[in-house]
């Protein structure tokens, strides 16, 4: 998908009514706190600083919703799963990502898993996929991040046990960095706007 324009849009909070305004086709971001994933977005939006990277772990408290060549969403949700943030408000921002995915089941078309390569899926991801998959029945795409902090066997180990762990899931390795794997992303992207 070649991107030519990217802007922020609106910021949702859970029960907002804003969420009912916007019905194009969308993209969702979904990740466990520290996975380099505002990288991984400004790549994909070709801006460098449009989503914002925090050096806070947990900043972000709102579906941010970023328009795409006047016709798409990237949205990005919460982090989930961050253990300092305290229980009630973890449970919070858990509530504010269900929330959003089944409102907005009908314009989804793909979301975006991400993990990190180098500590592999953890509980909190494995949730998450079996929401998305098995109970929203939404296609999703995993990405391993910071893979260029691994070894080029590192990152097949890492992909292989990734692939084992979401039953045969696409996973996707990435370097925002370097940009490894983000062409293919980019084709998933593309393929699954159009539908």
């Amino acid at each position: 998908m070649k991107v030519i324009d990217a802007e922020f849009l609106k910021s949702i909070s859970i029960n907002d009514d804003k969420i009912f305004l916007e019905s194009r086709n969308e993209v969702v971001f979904v990740w466990r706190s520290n996975v380099w994933k505002s990288s991984l977005m400004n790549v994909l939006m070709k801006k460098k600083d449009l989503v914002k990277t925090s050096s806070k772990p947990g900043k972000t408290r709102t579906a941010n919703l970023f328009l795409v060549n006047w016709k798409y969403h990237f949205t990005d949700l919460p982090g989930y799963g961050f253990a300092k943030l305290g229980q009630e408000f973890r449970e919070d921002l858990d509530s504010l990502i269900s929330w959003y995915l089944e409102e907005k089941q009908n314009t989804i078309k793909q979301v975006i898993l991400m993990c990190d390569a180098k500590i592999g899926p953890q509980q909190s991801d494995i949730d998450m996929y079996k929401f998305i998959n098995d109970d929203l029945k939404m296609p999703i795409t995993v990405v391993l991040s910071k893979i260029d902090r691994l070894s080029k066997n590192d990152i097949n180990k890492s992909k292989f046990h990734t692939e084992k762990t979401f039953f045969g899931s696409r996973v996707i390795p990435v370097s925002s960095s370097k940009l490894d794997g983000i062409d293919e992303l980019r084709k998933i992207i593309h393929e699954s706007l159009k539908w």
